[in-house]
Formats: C-alpha cells, structure tokens, sequence
C-alpha cells in the first residue's frame, strides 16, 4: 500500500463508484484522457528495470516421467514420490508429487519445483515396503526422465579371479580367475647359505638356503651388487637383521620356506616373493618394486611406497601405508589389516579384503566382481571408491567423509552393494557423491542441509534401509557368502493421497498504481493434497488455506481459479468455513463461483471480517494479535484431471467493486484475470503505459503486484518495503530470477 495520499473518487466502467481507502495510491479518474502523469516506482530506484520477460517466479513447471525397476514382473505396484529436499529432513522437504508405478505403467506427472532446488529426490517403495532413495539434478531441463532397467543376469557374481589392471579396476569391470603359484625351481648352481655367518652376494649370482638347513646369519644384498637371487629353501631365522634388497635383487621363500626377519626392505628396484612363510616386523618398499606373497605373509608394519605389494596368500598387517600414486597394494587372496592408511595410492580388492580402521586420502579404492572389502571404521577425503558389479563394500561401524570431494562409484550394468552402518561428513563442498548402479545400504546417513547439498545419490544409485537391501549377490569364496535381497510378502503400495507443500500469495492491492510493496495487503497460505486413482488421476482435490494478514484499508475479497478445469467439470465444493464464502462472490451449485468459464472458488468473501473486525484496521502487520484464519476447500471432479501443480493455482484478489461482475482483480505475473475483469480498464491503462503490454498484472517498469513463493513466507511489517527486509529480492529480480534464488530464506 501506498501511505499518506488524500484519497479521490474514480470511475471504474459503467457499473459504480466505489470508494478508495486511505491505504490506496494516489487514485485518479482512470478515464480521463487528460490525466497523464504516471506513478513513480517505488520498488526499485529510479532507472532500474527488471527484465522484460522475468515472471517473478520462485518455481517452475517440469515434466518427469519416473519408471521403475520393476522385480516382480509388473504384478504389483511400487510408491513413487518426489521431494525438492532430502526426505529425512522431515517438515524441511516438500512432496511436489507422489503415485505409484509398475512395469508397464510409467509415472509421468507434471511438477512445480523451486528455483533454489538443485535436485529432485526420489523416494521409491517396493512391493516388499523397501524404500529407496535417489536423486537428479534439475539443472535448466524443463523435462527429466528416470528410468528403471533390469539388473537381469548381470546381478550374478563371478566367482573366478583374473589378472587384471587398474585401469580395469578403475572402470568398475573388474572379473577374476584363480591364480596358483607356479612351483619355484632353484638353480642347480645356486650357492648355498648355511650357519650364521655374514654373507655378502656377488652380481648375477643364485644362493640358497637349502631345506632342512636354518640359517641364522645376515646378507648383504645392497652393497651395489645386482640381478641376484636368494632362494630359501629351509628357514632363515634373524629377528635383529634389516635385510636390504637393491640393483634389481630378489628374495624368493619357497614353497617348504621360512623367513623370520626384522626387515625386509628395497632401495633400487629389489623383489619380494614369498610363497612359503614370512614373519616381519617391517616390510618397506622405498622406490620401483614387485612385493608378492603366494603363502603365508605375518607383518607388524608396512610402508609400500612407489612400489607394489600384491597378496594372493594370507597376509596378516598390523599397520600398512601406502602412499604416492604410483604405489598399489592388491589383495587376490586374504588380507587382514588393523590400520591401513593410504594417500594418493591405490587399493585392489580383489578377494576378501578386511582393514579395521582405514583411512584414505586422494586413494583410489576399487572392488572386484564377486569380492568384498569389510572395514570396521573408514575416513575418506577425497578419494574415489569403485564397486564393480557383484561387488560389495561393508563399513560395519561409521564411515567419516571429509570435506575434500569422495565419489562412490557403482557399475553401469548389473549392481553393488556398499552396506554402511553410520554415514557422517565435514560440511562444506561436496563430501561424497554417489553414482553408478550402486545401492547403498544405510539407516544412519546424516541428512543434507534444507538448502545446503552435501552428499548426491546421482540416479541409478540409491539408499536404502540398512538391513533392507534389494541386491542380489551371489556367494563366492571372496565375498563371505554374497547378499540376499529382504523377503516378505509383496503387495501393492498405492497412493491415494498426496499432500503437497505450502506455498504464499502475497500482493500488494494498489493497482493499476504501483504501491510501497511491503507484500503484506493480503497473505495466504496454500496447501495442496491430491486424492487420486490406481492411474494416477485426480478425483479430488483439497486446498488449505491459512489467511495469514491484511494490511490494507482496501475492501478485499480472495479467490482462486483453478486454471484449464471447465467449471462444468466440478461436482461439488465444500467449504470447512462457510461464514467466509457465498456473500460477495456468489456460488453456484457446484460450490464455484458463478458465471465463469473456469472454476473459481473462494478463499474470504471479505478479507476483514474473516478476522471478526467490522472496519478495515491493518491485520497482523505491525503485531501478531491476530491468529491466521484456516479454511479447507475440497473439490470433487466429474472427470478426474491428468494433475494438479501449484502451476494452475491461479490466486487473485479483487478490490474496488468485487461485488459486482466487472471488477478489479490483482493477479500474479503470467496468470490470466477471469470472465469477470473489468477488461476495459485494462485496456485503458495499458493504453496509456502504465501496464505492460504483453501482461496486464506487470507494470511498465516490470514490476508485480503479487508474489508466489514456495514456503510460508515471513512477509515484511506494515511501511517496511521488501527490497529492505530482504536484501537479495533486489539482485534476484533485477537478474531475472538466476541470481539469489534463496531470496526469501530467513
């Protein structure tokens, strides 16, 4: 409203006088051709204009079409729902849209989605009650399709292992055979080793520890001699002794073998194969090396450093890092590990592999088809996880993402399993992002912020219940037995109502003049739930509304006109508050108001005496002494609509002769008046540019009378305008709604 002007009588068409209140702007004969002087914008400083083609709009309309991967052969119906936030959050999410879904019978529906969304969540209820989350992102799309394909054949683990590369791991492709050692033959010239004694090898020679000798001395293999070979046959027992491999040196345990050291160390490109038995306290790579073990590998502490150690034995690590990006540590057998940190290196489980405590940095951690990694507790930063299909990754304790961008990364075809019992994360950037046909199970996953996106389940990968996972994996010797998917017994999960968010009108009631845009003239609340059919089809349809202020002088009267839906389509209304409908705005029999082509039905007749207050005091605008008026409107159909969005909510109000049938309505940017507007006003101001062209409810300038915003809005007190109570409204609207779309976020 605008304050402080004398008011004026005006002629409104042919029908009557009416009479402005004090709160009105400055009012003139809006017929008078001799009358020439415009209102001056008070929204924006002078010179300031929004873009010509800005709808003022918080939200926008999208297509989605949602089709599920259907297990049960489309025998029964899964729930499908959609949230412009993370569901667990509760009241902080908004259900934009739910139904229901099979193979054979795609949800599609159309939905109202706020601006600052960055992703659509998907909730998905199987026949088993299983429900599984996911997400897209909305990006600029104006359609989005997500689909559901058969995991099929490719869910079935293959038990064999195979030589593969990272490169292969890395792709989430990984398959496997068995790998047997091949007999270790020693040269018949091999020098042999025996006693305690200090030996010291020469260049491109063989030694032995023959069996049945124990030998007890130290080797000298780093004193600039190379391609030698030390093969031990018996025991070699020194548990003071640091053996040092360098120029290409090789250290073989046979198969009958037995080494008990305090190190085994490289310098310069030494081997390591064990195929027998090794004790360590220490097993160090420092530069180019080849570590394997075929039998029985115990180590206190492992530091594998530009180098590579794989385990196609038993290996047992107290402590093992690995560091650098050239460094692979790859498992094929079984590998126990208390602590294993890793940084910038790279992890294969290609068998079962289990580390208590782990802890990554910059790592690439990769899982073999039909192999699982058990961890206790992992912290991850910055590191990429790839699950092959069939494969599975279980943190039975918590797993601590930090703030450094982690990516678990699922197969393109077939499916993996990461089951994590608590998941929580540093906030700031992106923590974790998961993507791939990997589904994670978890009952404990800190939820995003209400605007804030921490973690992203990018579609196909979803979450889902700890205990209730969907995947099915065969048992192979290197996954402890597979996966099974929850049992139970299926049966149709049906929507039959969907309530969706709370949106706020908000105008200001001085047009044709531009008004001081506090917002506050009329505020209501809308809420939208949906009865609906096994096709999806609206039958009925219930608004809440909650009048939540009236800060005008202004007689007012509030409606909504349901937008494309024939009057002639409704059936009946009924109105939980009858004191505040049927008196200005006459009804039909149906319950819409009469005489429109579209149904219209009423929020208040009068806005003031909805309140109990006979004058036209200012409501709830400079104190909270009034409560909110509720008033639930339920409309039933003769024939049941495709869909109902807050697109076709098209909330008006009507000043200045809403008694009679040409009247003056206030709509929202980019919504049509009803049958009846007094059309020839509009025409008139137009004409003279004080409207827009291309939009009777815009001004010249650009500017709105009413705004739509997808929460209960706190809208600004009597005399504060909005640009100052909201210091981003202005760079939201003067960049066309792509700035600040969080404009209206206390």
């Amino acid at each position: 409203m605008y304050k402080g002007k004398s008011l004026n009588l005006f002629l409104v068409g042919l029908t009557g006088i009416v009479l402005f209140g004090a709160s009105c702007s400055k009012v003139k004969d809006l017929y008078n051709d001799t009358e020439t002087e415009s209102d001056a914008s008070t929204l924006f400083p002078d010179g300031v204009k929004v873009p010509t083609d800005f709808m003022w709009n918080s939200a926008r309309s999208l297509d989605l079409r949602v089709a599920v991967d259907d297990k049960f052969d489309g025998k029964y119906f899964y729930r499908v729902e959609i949230f412009d936030n993370d569901p667990t959050l509760g009241e902080g999410a908004n259900l934009l849209a739910a139904g229901q879904a099979k193979q054979g019978q795609d949800l599609q529906t159309k939905i109202m989605v706020p601006t600052i969304a960055k992703y659509l969540y998907l909730r998905e209820t199987s026949p088993l009650g299983v429900a599984a989350i996911t997400m897209v992102e909305v990006g600029q799309q104006s359609s989005i399709t997500v689909g559901g394909t058969q995991a099929g054949s490719a869910n079935k683990a293959n038990g064999l292992r195979a030589s593969t590369t990272s490169a292969t791991l890395a792709s989430g492709s990984l398959k496997a055979a068995t790998v047997e050692a091949a007999p270790v033959v020693v040269p018949a010239g091999a020098i042999e080793i025996s006693g305690n004694s200090a030996v010291y090898v020469e260049s491109n020679k063989s030694y032995v520890i023959k069996s049945g000798v124990t030998f007890t001395g130290t080797i000298n293999a780093n004193n600039g001699s190379s391609n030698v070979k030390i093969y031990v046959q018996g025991s070699w027992k020194n548990t003071g002794h640091e053996f040092n491999l360098g120029g290409n040196n090789t250290l073989i345990v046979t198969q009958a073998g037995s080494i008990q050291l305090n190190n085994v160390t490289q310098n310069t490109n030494g081997k390591f194969e064990n195929y027998g038995t090794a004790s360590l306290s220490k097993m160090t790579t420092t530069n180019n090396s080849l570590y394997v073990n075929y039998g029985t590998l115990d180590v206190n502490e492992a530091l594998v450093t530009n180098g590579s150690f794989t385990n196609y034995g038993v290996a047992t690590i107290q402590t093992l890092t690995s560091t650098t990006g050239s460094t692979v540590v790859r498992n094929e057998g079984t590998l126990n590990v208390n602590i294993g940190n890793f940084t910038g290196a790279t992890l294969q489980a290609v068998c079962h592999t289990y580390i208590k405590t782990m802890a990554t940095n910059g790592a690439t951690i990769s899982v073999a088809s039909g192999s699982l990694l058990s961890v206790d507790n992992l912290n991850a930063g910055g590191t990429s996880i790839n699950l092959a299909a069939s494969s599975i990754l279980d943190v039975s304790n918590l797993v601590h993402f930090t703030s450094q961008a982690n990516n678990l990364i699922g197969p393109s075809s077939g499916e993996a399993l990461a089951r994590l019992k608590k998941v929580e994360f540093d906030k700031g950037g992106r923590p974790i992002t998961y993507s791939g046909r990997v589904e994670v199970a978890c009952s404990d996953h800190a939820p995003n912020a209400q605007w804030d996106t921490y973690y992203v389940f990018n579609s196909p990968a979803k979450l889902v219940p700890y205990d209730k996972s969907t995947v099915v994996i065969a048992g192979t010797s290197c996954n402890a037995g597979g996966t099974n998917a929850s049992g139970g017994n299926p049966n149709d999960q049906t929507v039959t109502e969907v309530k969706l968010g709370t949106y706020s009108y908000a105008f200001e009631d001085s047009w044709p003049s531009i008004g001081d845009y506090d917002m506050n003239d009329f505020v209501v609340d809308v809420a939208i739930t949906k009865v609906q059919n096994s096709a999806n089809k609206i039958t009925k349809l219930k608004l809440v509304n909650k009048i939540r202020s009236v800060g005008a002088k202004n007689r007012l009267a509030a409606a909504i006109q349901l937008d494309g839906i024939l009057a002639t389509n409704v059936k009946s209304v009924k109105y939980t508050n009858t004191n505040l409908v049927g008196q200005n705005l006459p009804l039909g029999s149906n319950g819409v108001e009469s005489n429109q082509k579209y149904a219209v039905v009423t929020i208040c007749d009068d806005a003031h005496k909805a309140f109990g207050v006979s004058d036209t005091q200012f409501i709830s605008t400079q104190n909270a002494g009034f409560q909110p008026i509720d008033a639930e409107i339920t409309i039933e159909f003769n024939s049941p609509l495709d869909n109902f969005t807050f697109a076709d909510v098209n909330s008006f109000i009507i000043t200045n002769g809403y008694k009679v049938s040409s009247r003056t309505e206030i709509h929202l940017v980019g919504y049509k008046a009803t049958d009846k507007m007094n059309k020839a006003l509009v025409d008139n101001q137009t004409g003279k540019g004080q409207l827009s062209a291309n939009d009777p409810f815009r001004s010249s300038k650009g500017e709105p009378w009413g705004l739509s915003v997808p929460v209960s809005f706190v809208y600004p007190n009597e005399y504060k305008k909005i640009t100052g109570v909201y210091p981003k409204f202005q760079s939201w609207a003067l960049s066309g709604g792509s700035q600040d779309t969080n404009w209206y976020v206390k």
